[in-house]
């Protein structure tokens, strides 16, 4: 069996020999019979020096045998002549590391032992091994690491024997490795040696790193990395170790501080290990942790992730515990043992689940008869928009195969299919008196609770657009008739605020529209009306037929286009639409349209009191259009529409009173409180009458509004009843005043 021997040389040693030079103060590696690489650090500072000896000299042979060692291990070497040793060369402190074999001896020696080609006793081995190490003068004898081979297992037997064989040698500590043969394992063994020479059991976390290895942490260090090799089954680990210690003192040191690295490769690999440790200390997976385990070489945070590893099983345990536990409670209906679980959970990784099902469980409790009496109502009211609404917020939900039975009941009832259409109807249209007279006809009304909403959301828009709509919106909106007399800047800041409030509105959208059709931006203007007719404003569809018929300066009317939308606006109840078609059908500018067509729109919106369709209904009694002649019927839908501040009607209905017709006696002061009505509110027509044809006016007419000019500042002239220049003039003026002022 071949046997390795290594002595560390001069590694900071003080004393006596500290006034020696150069080489002799380096660290030396003693190899016999093996290679000196087995385990070795890639690389090695200029301090360290190996030495090799072929065999275990003789005990007269051992002083001449290192001498030449160290010579062979230097170039030039110095020595300081002591009167210790043949040589005079004082070494540094020695570290030992030798391979042997324990075998069956002769009859009279139990145990022998085998190395670097040779078998002796123990006795022989004993003195041997005491004169090759007092042949080395050392400062201190610190370590000396035994190799075994022991294949019959004698080491029990001779372990005695051993022991009193190499504590003569004074070392500090030795550490006993028994294992398997190195020419039979695959890989190096475990070099601890290279380790605590490089001072790695020094440093943290393994040591204090004071610069020096105290036996202490030599043992912990060497007594964790033999047991890492045993733990992976390494091919080449000890079988078993031994630590035997020579100094009772644990703070000894064993290894001095060099000032640089005696392996640079080394440190720098334990200072890898270290940072990528960091790392895996907030890992809360096992694997990379085991997997750094296994393959690190030094292991510097060895401890601190295997407690890591005990706390990540000990959690997992836990919560496959809780989970278990979880498990069986999770449908409990009753919070006893849930709360028993949140008491004592250690992980408590249901905790939220739990509160919350402990909290369902208590509304489930407080709201049980809430619910029980809300479902009674609704089936009773058969509500089948209410039904649904409760299954789906309910929280006991005792009765929800009840609820659901009695759904799908209504649901199947031909009746609510049919009041759920006309419902619908309502709803898209954005109809709230088609909504109200739902409500209000409803047989079942099992969609009452949807149509409320639906009613509250319309009127909860309107309620929000109105400022928007009393500034830009149509008469029948509460806004002005004409689009010359809408505020622009006031609008458009009445209608953003609204906008601002309640993004979408499409009221006041729509409204917006006919500012920018007041501005002349058509484009804009007709894109405002199509957000409307696609919300289902109803007046939309009848600004956007306008738009087409009366489409501005240098733009061609589209006749058609503005019937097809007046028509579908009409049908959703838009006044302003049927006043189009009128205007359509009675100009006769849509095919197979006339008189008759536009006579009965008329008279069906002046029925629904719109003062425009009654004036349009009074007119066509006066010139027997779609209706015959008839002066009285005129005389009374035109007096609703001017009752109704419709000023345009106000022209029409004096003529009639100033001429007299059937049965309609002859009433000059009516008809000139009508013309002077509609002159001082600027319609044209009244400006027209009395001034271009004030001569076609009888005199009693004619006087009474001379009188009125008067009253008024705005005539000096005699009141005769003739109508001339002065007085025409005068009403040009008052008229120009009256527009002046609005």
């Amino acid at each position: 069996m071949a046997g390795v021997l290594a002595a560390a040389l001069g590694l900071g040693a003080a004393g006596p020999a500290s006034a020696q030079q150069g080489q002799d103060e380096a660290a030396r590696l003693v190899f016999l019979a093996a290679a000196p690489g087995e385990g070795r650090p890639a690389s090695a500072g200029d301090d360290l020096k190996v030495l090799t000896l072929d065999r275990l000299p003789e005990a007269g042979e051992a002083e001449l045998q290192v001498l030449a060692a160290l010579l062979r291990s230097n170039p030039v070497s110095t020595f300081v002549a002591t009167p210790d040793g043949p040589t005079g060369a004082r070494t540094g402190d020695l570290h030992l590391v030798l391979d042997l074999a324990l075998a069956k001896g002769e009859a009279d020696q139990a145990v022998s032992v085998s190395l670097g080609g040779e078998t002796m006793p123990l006795d022989a081995f004993a003195g041997r091994l005491s004169s090759l190490v007092s042949a080395f003068n050392a400062e201190a004898r610190q370590m000396a690491y035994l190799r075994i081979d022991d294949p019959e297992d004698l080491l029990a037997a001779a372990l005695a024997d051993l022991r009193g064989a190499i504590e003569p040698s004074g070392f500090a500590m030795s550490i006993l490795m028994v294992g398997a043969d190195p020419a039979t394992c695959e890989g190096p063994r475990a070099p601890v040696h290279y380790a605590i020479i490089g001072g790695i059991a020094d440093s943290d976390p393994f040591g204090d790193g004071d610069g020096d290895t105290t036996i202490a942490e030599a043992t912990a260090y060497v007594s964790a990395a033999l047991q890492r090799n045993v733990t992976r089954q390494e091919p080449c680990a000890a079988r078993y170790s031994l630590i035997l210690r020579g100094d009772d003192d644990p703070a000894r040191a064993v290894v001095r501080a060099e000032a640089t690295p005696i392996f640079p490769d080394m440190e720098t690999a334990v200072y890898q290990e270290k940072f990528q440790a960091l790392f895996l200390m907030s890992a809360d997976e096992e694997g990379p942790i085991r997997d750094y385990l296994q393959t690190c070489t030094y292991c510097p945070s060895e401890a601190a992730l295997s407690d890591r590893l005990r706390e990540i099983g000990e959690r997992q345990l836990a919560l496959r515990l809780e989970t278990g536990i979880w498990e069986g409670i999770r449908d409990d209906t009753d919070p006893g043992r849930i709360t028993v679980y949140l008491e004592n959970c250690k992980l408590c990784a249901f905790r939220d689940e739990a509160e919350a099902l402990i909290a369902r469980l208590e509304q489930i409790d407080a709201t049980r008869d809430a619910e029980a009496e809300a479902f009674r109502s609704l089936a009773a009211a058969r509500d089948l928009t209410g039904l649904r609404g409760w299954i789906a917020d309910c929280v006991a939900c005792l009765q929800r195969e009840e609820a659901a039975a009695l759904v799908s009941e209504l649901e199947a009832d031909t009746r609510v299919q049919a009041e759920a259409a006309a419902l619908d109807e309502a709803v898209t249209q954005r109809n709230a008196e088609l909504i109200e007279a739902w409500l209000q006809e409803c047989e079942v009304c099992a969609a009452k609770g949807e149509a409320e909403a639906a009613l509250a959301g319309l009127q909860e828009q309107a309620v929000a657009a109105t400022a928007c709509l009393t500034a830009a919106g149509l008469p029948q909106q509460g806004g002005p008739r004409l689009l010359s007399e809408i505020n622009q800047m006031a609008a458009r800041a009445l209608c953003g605020s609204v906008l601002a409030a309640h993004p979408g509105n499409p009221l006041a959208i729509t409204a917006l529209g006919r500012v920018e059709q007041a501005a002349g931006n058509m484009d804009e203007a007709r894109a405002a009306y199509e957000a409307g007719i696609e919300a289902g404003i109803a007046a939309a569809y009848g600004l956007a037929a306008h738009s087409l018929y009366a489409p501005g300066d240098g733009n061609v009317a589209d006749y058609t286009g503005a019937e097809q939308l007046a028509r579908e606006g009409h049908a959703r109840g838009d006044w302003l639409s049927g006043e189009v078609l009128t205007v359509l059908y009675s100009r006769e500018l849509i095919e197979g349209q006339g008189a008759d067509d536009a006579f009965a729109i008329a008279l069906r919106d002046a029925e629904s009191g719109n003062s425009v369709a009654q004036f349009f209904t009074g007119y066509f009694y006066r010139i027997g259009a779609g209706v015959p002649q008839s002066d009285s019927d005129a005389v009374a839908w035109l007096t609703q529409s001017v009752d109704q501040g419709y000023v345009h009607a106000n022209s029409f209905l004096a003529e009639i009173f100033e001429e007299g017709g059937e049965g309609v006696p002859q009433d000059t002061e009516r008809a000139a409180e009508l013309y002077w009505a509609a002159l001082s509110a600027g319609d044209p027509t009244a400006l027209d009458r009395l001034a271009n044809q004030i001569n076609d006016r009888p005199s009693a007419i004619i006087g009474a509004i001379q009188t009125r000019l008067r009253d008024v500042g705005a005539f000096s002239g005699r009141v005769d009843g003739i109508g001339g220049n002065n007085t025409a003039s005068a009403i040009r003026v008052y008229a120009n005043s009256v527009q002046t002022a609005n």
